[in-house]
Protein backbone atom coordinates (compact mmCIF):
# COMPACT_ATOMS: atom_id res chain seq x y z
CA UNK A 1 0.00 0.00 0.00
CA UNK A 2 1.16 3.51 -1.03
CA UNK A 3 0.94 6.01 1.95
CA UNK A 4 -1.97 8.69 1.27
CA UNK A 5 -0.83 12.10 -0.29
CA UNK A 6 -1.02 14.58 2.86
CA UNK A 7 -3.27 18.22 1.44
CA UNK A 8 -1.74 21.56 2.85
CA UNK A 9 -4.70 22.85 4.76
CA UNK A 10 -6.00 25.06 1.73
CA UNK A 11 -6.06 25.55 -1.55
CA UNK A 12 -3.52 27.48 -3.82
CA UNK A 13 -4.52 30.07 -6.49
CA UNK A 14 -1.72 30.14 -9.78
CA UNK A 15 1.20 31.46 -8.70
CA UNK A 16 0.69 29.07 -5.52
CA UNK A 17 -0.05 31.23 -2.69
CA UNK A 18 -2.56 30.16 -0.08
CA UNK A 19 -5.96 31.21 -0.52
CA UNK A 20 -6.78 31.53 3.71
CA UNK A 21 -10.27 29.97 4.35
CA UNK A 22 -10.44 28.05 1.04
CA UNK A 23 -9.86 24.22 2.42
CA UNK A 24 -8.07 21.95 -0.31
CA UNK A 25 -10.80 19.04 1.58
CA UNK A 26 -13.92 20.16 2.97
CA UNK A 27 -13.51 17.56 6.07
CA UNK A 28 -11.32 19.98 7.69
CA UNK A 29 -13.78 22.57 8.31
CA UNK A 30 -15.36 19.57 10.37
CA UNK A 31 -13.18 19.85 13.27
CA UNK A 32 -12.43 22.51 15.98
CA UNK A 33 -9.29 20.59 17.41
CA UNK A 34 -6.28 18.74 15.73
CA UNK A 35 -3.64 16.28 17.31
CA UNK A 36 -0.41 17.72 15.79
CA UNK A 37 2.80 16.40 15.59
CA UNK A 38 6.52 17.51 13.64
CA UNK A 39 7.09 16.90 10.44
CA UNK A 40 10.27 15.10 9.80
CA UNK A 41 12.07 16.20 6.68
CA UNK A 42 13.23 13.12 5.01
CA UNK A 43 12.46 10.24 1.94
CA UNK A 44 9.26 8.24 2.59
CA UNK A 45 9.31 4.63 2.83
CA UNK A 46 7.10 1.58 4.35
CA UNK A 47 8.32 -1.09 5.75
CA UNK A 48 5.74 -4.29 5.47
CA UNK A 49 6.02 -6.86 8.28
CA UNK A 50 4.70 -10.62 8.20
CA UNK A 51 5.52 -13.82 10.16
CA UNK A 52 8.96 -12.35 11.20
CA UNK A 53 10.23 -11.14 8.02
CA UNK A 54 10.12 -7.30 6.39
CA UNK A 55 9.63 -5.91 3.08
CA UNK A 56 11.28 -2.34 2.62
CA UNK A 57 9.86 -0.37 0.09
CA UNK A 58 9.86 3.81 -0.63
CA UNK A 59 6.85 6.24 -1.73
CA UNK A 60 6.30 3.82 -4.98
CA UNK A 61 7.64 0.49 -5.42
CA UNK A 62 10.25 1.37 -7.85
CA UNK A 63 11.87 3.78 -4.98
CA UNK A 64 15.57 3.69 -4.80
CA UNK A 65 16.85 4.08 -0.75
CA UNK A 66 20.01 4.43 0.02
CA UNK A 67 21.96 1.47 1.27
CA UNK A 68 22.76 2.98 4.55
CA UNK A 69 18.77 2.81 5.31
CA UNK A 70 18.32 -0.57 4.22
CA UNK A 71 20.88 -1.68 6.67
CA UNK A 72 19.41 0.14 9.82
CA UNK A 73 16.47 -2.46 9.16
CA UNK A 74 18.39 -5.71 9.02
CA UNK A 75 20.32 -4.97 12.15
CA UNK A 76 19.82 -7.83 14.64
CA UNK A 77 18.20 -5.47 17.34
CA UNK A 78 15.51 -4.61 14.58
CA UNK A 79 14.94 -7.81 13.54
CA UNK A 80 14.75 -9.58 16.70
CA UNK A 81 11.18 -7.80 17.12
CA UNK A 82 9.45 -7.85 14.42
CA UNK A 83 8.10 -11.13 15.46
CA UNK A 84 5.86 -9.98 18.47
CA UNK A 85 3.63 -9.27 16.08
CA UNK A 86 3.05 -12.65 14.82
CA UNK A 87 1.50 -13.57 12.11
CA UNK A 88 -0.75 -10.69 11.72
CA UNK A 89 0.25 -8.02 8.98
CA UNK A 90 1.67 -4.98 9.79
CA UNK A 91 2.67 -1.67 7.40
CA UNK A 92 4.84 0.86 8.95
CA UNK A 93 4.59 4.02 7.08
CA UNK A 94 7.83 6.79 7.93
CA UNK A 95 10.82 8.67 7.29
CA UNK A 96 14.09 7.76 6.14
CA UNK A 97 16.23 10.71 7.88
CA UNK A 98 19.57 12.13 8.95
CA UNK A 99 22.58 13.25 7.31
CA UNK A 100 22.83 12.21 3.61
CA UNK A 101 18.81 12.79 2.89
CA UNK A 102 17.10 16.32 2.70
CA UNK A 103 18.63 18.24 5.22
CA UNK A 104 18.65 15.48 7.68
CA UNK A 105 21.95 16.45 9.02
CA UNK A 106 19.98 19.18 11.29
CA UNK A 107 18.50 15.72 13.26
CA UNK A 108 21.10 13.40 13.67
CA UNK A 109 24.87 12.55 12.12
CA UNK A 110 23.50 8.88 10.83
CA UNK A 111 20.38 7.71 8.90
CA UNK A 112 17.49 6.03 10.67
CA UNK A 113 14.02 5.59 10.49
CA UNK A 114 11.68 6.97 12.34
CA UNK A 115 7.29 6.09 12.84
CA UNK A 116 4.61 8.26 11.99
CA UNK A 117 1.94 5.82 10.53
CA UNK A 118 0.36 2.31 11.15
CA UNK A 119 -1.70 0.05 9.57
CA UNK A 120 -2.95 -2.94 10.86
CA UNK A 121 -5.98 -5.16 11.38
CA UNK A 122 -7.54 -3.62 8.22
CA UNK A 123 -7.49 0.35 9.86
CA UNK A 124 -5.12 2.98 10.08
CA UNK A 125 -3.67 3.25 13.91
CA UNK A 126 -4.61 5.79 16.41
CA UNK A 127 -1.71 7.84 18.00
CA UNK A 128 -1.39 5.67 20.70
CA UNK A 129 -1.63 3.04 18.56
CA UNK A 130 1.18 4.32 16.52
CA UNK A 131 3.46 4.95 19.46
CA UNK A 132 2.63 1.57 20.99
CA UNK A 133 4.15 -0.06 18.27
CA UNK A 134 7.20 2.34 18.15
CA UNK A 135 8.01 1.52 21.37
CA UNK A 136 7.71 -2.86 20.68
CA UNK A 137 10.05 -2.17 17.95
CA UNK A 138 12.43 -0.11 19.19
CA UNK A 139 11.71 2.99 17.25
CA UNK A 140 11.24 7.10 17.40
CA UNK A 141 7.96 8.73 16.70
CA UNK A 142 7.78 12.57 15.73
CA UNK A 143 7.04 15.23 18.35
CA UNK A 144 3.66 14.83 20.11
CA UNK A 145 3.16 18.74 20.10
CA UNK A 146 -0.49 17.87 21.75
CA UNK A 147 -3.87 19.27 20.56
CA UNK A 148 -4.65 22.47 19.12
CA UNK A 149 -6.67 24.62 17.53
CA UNK A 150 -6.65 25.97 13.65
CA UNK A 151 -5.67 29.15 14.39
CA UNK A 152 -3.46 27.78 16.79
CA UNK A 153 -1.47 25.94 14.69
CA UNK A 154 -1.30 28.84 12.24
CA UNK A 155 0.02 31.09 15.00
CA UNK A 156 2.57 28.26 15.85
CA UNK A 157 4.07 27.38 12.61
CA UNK A 158 4.14 31.11 11.34
CA UNK A 159 6.40 31.88 14.93
CA UNK A 160 8.83 29.61 13.14
CA UNK A 161 9.30 27.26 16.02
CA UNK A 162 12.21 25.46 17.06
CA UNK A 163 12.42 21.43 16.24
CA UNK A 164 11.78 19.16 19.12
CA UNK A 165 14.09 16.32 18.08
CA UNK A 166 16.80 15.65 19.49
CA UNK A 167 17.11 18.99 20.83
CA UNK A 168 19.30 20.52 17.57
CA UNK A 169 19.19 24.09 17.00
CA UNK A 170 16.70 23.89 14.25
CA UNK A 171 13.54 25.58 12.85
CA UNK A 172 10.95 22.98 12.32
CA UNK A 173 10.04 22.35 8.63
CA UNK A 174 6.51 22.26 9.57
CA UNK A 175 3.22 20.26 11.25
CA UNK A 176 1.03 16.98 10.69
CA UNK A 177 -2.26 17.89 11.66
CA UNK A 178 -4.63 14.59 12.28
CA UNK A 179 -8.28 14.38 13.64
CA UNK A 180 -8.83 13.04 17.30
CA UNK A 181 -10.16 10.72 17.26
CA UNK A 182 -8.98 9.61 13.74
CA UNK A 183 -11.88 9.50 11.35
CA UNK A 184 -11.47 9.04 7.59
CA UNK A 185 -12.84 11.03 4.13
CA UNK A 186 -16.30 10.27 2.77
CA UNK A 187 -15.08 9.63 -0.77
CA UNK A 188 -11.31 7.07 -0.48
CA UNK A 189 -11.70 6.52 3.30
CA UNK A 190 -8.09 7.11 3.86
CA UNK A 191 -7.57 9.87 7.76
CA UNK A 192 -8.24 13.13 7.60
CA UNK A 193 -5.01 15.20 7.70
CA UNK A 194 -3.40 18.06 6.44
CA UNK A 195 0.54 19.59 6.93
CA UNK A 196 1.14 23.04 7.25
CA UNK A 197 5.29 24.26 6.37
CA UNK A 198 6.95 26.54 7.62
CA UNK A 199 7.95 27.80 4.41
CA UNK A 200 4.69 28.35 3.47
CA UNK A 201 4.87 31.52 4.92
CA UNK A 202 8.02 32.74 3.65
CA UNK A 203 5.81 34.54 0.54
CA UNK A 204 4.14 37.34 0.02
CA UNK A 205 1.38 36.61 1.68
CA UNK A 206 -1.70 34.81 1.58
CA UNK A 207 -5.08 35.26 0.15
CA UNK A 208 -8.08 35.82 1.83
CA UNK A 209 -11.41 33.77 0.73
CA UNK A 210 -14.82 35.35 0.56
Amino acid sequence: MEYPKINSIWKRDETHEFIEGDYSCQEFSAFKTWRVEEKIDGTNVRVYIQNGKIEIKGKTDNSQLPTKLISFFNQDEFMSKVCCFGQKPVELFGEGFGAGIQLGGIYRPDIAFILFDVYMNGRWGQREEVYDVASKLGLEHPADLGMMTEEEIITFVKSKPKGRYNSNNYTMEGVIARSEPLVRFNDHGNPVVWKLKVKDFKRSGYKNHE
